[in-house]
């Protein structure tokens, strides 16, 4: 024989049975009231209530006499705590400071165990049931969604305005200094009006004369490179010639009236500096010849002018320049005159402007504007600081005069024109660009946001973290309410059938008629070991563990749990799910096996162990729900009264059935079930009340074929149930 070293033969050890004549016990149905009384004959089926009598059961021995143990333990609070069992102690104990409305002042570790139990039950429930998980993330992606879809909406626009508001900043503020400096050019036009047609410093040029008339001295060092300086005393700084210089620059500057913005003048014939207005006043220049000096930026400008004809204003700057009021950003400004292309002289007078001939060159003049004052005067960084703005205002190309200024300062950095104090952090993604053409060439503003946003609202970050913890707090909110729908609908589930609970919900009245089912009741009618001196939470909880135990084996061979009341136990096959009699006799005579093998070798943690007894009848019943408080699925008929007097008049750990319960398992066909007949001082059957002498078996054992009862060569020990099964039926089932 093949065994399992686990597995142990032995016997169940024979105990004393006592006569339903000699028993007094409690026995109640969900549908029926039975009261027994000695000699158990008085049984009545009133439906829907039920009296108690005494009883030789644990419960009789607990509650025994005229004072029970309960009345005994009144005004007592430490008889319900079990003290070897903390889990319990700390559960009673919170139940206790609940009751008495104290919970917030309870223990700390109960209310930590507490809140361990729910967050436990919580992420259970998650796992028994997916679509929770499902829907909740359907939650937290259709609320994030939207969130983040009004957020994002709002931040569009939010930067779509604010960008507008950059442009339109930028463009006003660059068109404004164009303007202006277009306006403060004009003066240099008609200064160049101005000489050309009043004839009074024609004779200028001729009186300082080509190169190297009037020569004063060759490479004097100046800022920035050396010059060329030509003799103009008693050229220009004849009285009349300044008197004729003052009045025509003070004479330009009223009419167009720029408020000190040119703050200097100066007039070069011959390409010779001779005469200059500042600060009110006329004088002679310092004769610098800028066609022969070898400074780099002079001699660069009068290239760009005469030699390579400058188309318009020749603007250059901003440069530093020391005024009566500091130092500042300036702009000079250059215009050639020429002489006159038609008469007897035209195209005679030629000048060598650094080492190239050019014909008719009569001088240019220029003036320096202000631009400091002119920035000042925009109120440009109040308006971008109104606006939360940095910008940035330079010239698209740089400058042609070599690689330095009139003052010797580097070229490269007279592209930028204005600038705030963080303009350096403006780049392609936080700042945009507007272009504006100038007598100065292409400006352009460059204007933004500098910071860790940039273009989007400060409230941004906290809008999508806002989004995201409401998304998960509705989220956790339906999980919650979901959670709890679910608890709620799975209790509903145990405890009614499904097609019960739509009628119920439709307002229907609950009644079906089933035309054979088993039912099934089991007791407790003893126990063995110190179950006597157990405390009432240590029973509660030995009945618990049991009837946990066969609620698993109720699910297991898809009977139906109809109710415990007490120390009673029913089940039904058959109904509500409606199956054939003979597989719903099956359903139930396999669990009714499997609970007695169970008991058989439950006991608790002090070694006590107890016994039950069962029994079992098969034929028609109706069930339904009576009444709206507390409403139970009931079932009604002489079946149920049947099987509950089968359990009543059964003996310890047996399971008695009817013979209609007998027949059907006779007729199973995948099941052989070993049953002995009822033998009473050697008459068959039993007397029972209101049924006369009935006819009973016991239930031995099943399995799935004959061969199966017998050890035999080849047999094999199942474990743990230890029941044998053939060599065949092993191959057969084995994968089951």
């Amino acid at each position: 024989m093949k065994s399992d070293p686990s597995y142990t033969k032995g016997t169940i050890a024979s105990t004393t049975t006592r006569r339903p004549t000699d028993s007094t016990t409690i026995s109640l149905a969900s549908t029926n009231s039975i009261s027994r009384g000695s000699g158990g004959n008085n049984t009545t089926n009133t439906g829907t209530s039920a009296s108690y009598a005494t009883s030789t059961n644990i419960w009789a021995k607990l509650l025994g006499g005229n004072e029970s143990v309960w009345d005994g333990l009144d005004g007592r609070d430490d008889v319900y705590d079990d003290h070897n069992d903390h889990h319990d102690d700390l559960i009673s104990t919170k139940s206790r400071y609940e009751n008495e409305g104290i919970c917030g002042t309870a223990p700390l570790k109960i209310c930590l165990m507490g809140a361990w139990y729910e967050t436990r039950h919580f992420f259970e429930t998650l796992g028994k049931h997916p679509v929770i998980i499902v829907v909740s993330l359907a939650v937290f992606g259709l609320v994030c969604g939207l969130g983040m879809w009004a957020v994002e909406s709002e931040r569009e626009a939010f930067v779509k305005d604010r960008m507008d508001t950059a442009k339109f900043v930028a463009r006003e503020t660059a068109e404004y200094f164009a303007n202006e400096f277009r306006r403060s050019m004009v003066p240099l036009y008609a200064l160049r009006e101005a000489i050309q047609y009043s004839k009074n410093f024609d004779a200028l040029p001729s009186l300082i004369g080509n190169y190297p008339s009037n020569l004063q001295a060759e490479n004097v060092a100046i800022l920035g490179g050396d010059m060329t300086q030509r003799n103009i005393t008693g050229v220009c700084d004849q009285p009349q010639v300044l008197a004729d210089w003052k009045s025509m620059v003070t004479k330009i500057s009223d009419e167009h009236d720029l408020n000190g913005l040119i703050f200097r003048y100066r007039l070069w014939p011959k390409n010779v500096a001779c005469l200059e207005f500042k600060g009110g006043e006329a004088m002679m220049d310092s004769g610098m010849d800028a066609s022969y000096s070898p400074h780099p930026f002079w001699s660069q400008v009068v290239i760009d002018i005469q030699v390579d004809r400058w188309n318009g204003l020749h603007v250059f700057g901003p440069f530093e320049a020391k005024l009566p009021s500091g130092v500042a950003d300036v702009f000079c400004t250059h215009i050639p005159l020429w002489t006159s292309t038609t008469g007897e002289n035209a195209f005679k007078d030629v000048v060598k402007v650094q080492g190239t001939d050019v014909q008719n060159v009569w001088g240019f003049t220029m003036l320096y504007l202000n631009w400091s004052a002119m920035k000042e005067r925009s109120n440009m960084y109040e308006r971008f600081e109104n606006v939360n703005m940095e910008f940035e205002l330079f010239r698209e190309e740089e400058p042609r005069l070599g690689d330095v200024g009139p003052k010797g300062l580097p070229t490269k950095e007279m592209t930028k024109l204005a600038w705030s104090e963080q303009a350096d952090k403006l780049n392609e993604g936080n700042s945009v660009e507007v272009k504006t053409e100038s007598l100065h060439g292409i400006w352009i503003n460059r204007v933004g946001v500098v910071g860790d946003n940039g273009w989007n609202p400060e409230w941004w970050p906290t809008a999508v973290a806002s989004v995201v913890v409401a998304s998960f707090i509705l989220m956790v909110l339906t999980a919650m309410t979901m959670v709890k729908s679910y608890l709620h609908k799975d209790l509903v589930n145990r405890m009614l059938p499904k097609q019960a609970i739509r009628k119920l919900q439709r307002g229907q009245t609950v009644v079906e008629k089933y035309n054979i089912v088993t039912v099934f009741f089991a007791d407790i009618v003893g126990y063995t070991g110190a179950a006597g001196s157990m405390r009432p939470a240590q029973v509660m909880k030995m009945l618990n563990e049991l009837y946990t135990e066969l609620d698993k084996l109720a699910e297991k061979h898809q009977v139906y749990k109809v109710e415990t009341v007490g120390n009673q136990y029913m089940v039904v096959a058959g109904a509500p799910e409606r199956v054939t009699g003979r597989v719903g006799a099956q359903r139930v005579a396999l669990f009714a096996l499997d609970a007695i093998n169970f008991v058989s070798k439950y006991q608790t943690k002090e070694g006590d162990k107890i016994l039950i007894r069962a029994g079992m009848a098969s034929g028609p019943t109706v069930a339904g729900v009576v009444g709206q408080a507390m409403p139970r699925y009931c079932f009604f008929g002489e079946t149920v009264d049947f099987a509950s007097k089968m359990e009543s008049t059964s003996k310890k750990m047996k399971i008695q059935v009817s013979e209609m319960t007998y027949r059907l398992l006779l007729d199973c066909v995948n099941l052989k079930f070993v049953m002995t007949k009822r033998m009473e001082g050697g008459i068959a059957g039993v007397e029972i009340k209101g049924k006369g002498h009935q006819l009973t078996f016991w239930i031995e054992k099943a399995s799935p074929c004959e061969k199966c009862f017998e050890l035999a060569t080849g047999s094999f020990a199942l474990v743990p149930c230890g029941h044998i099964m053939c060599a065949d039926c092993n191959e057969k089932y084995k994968m089951l």
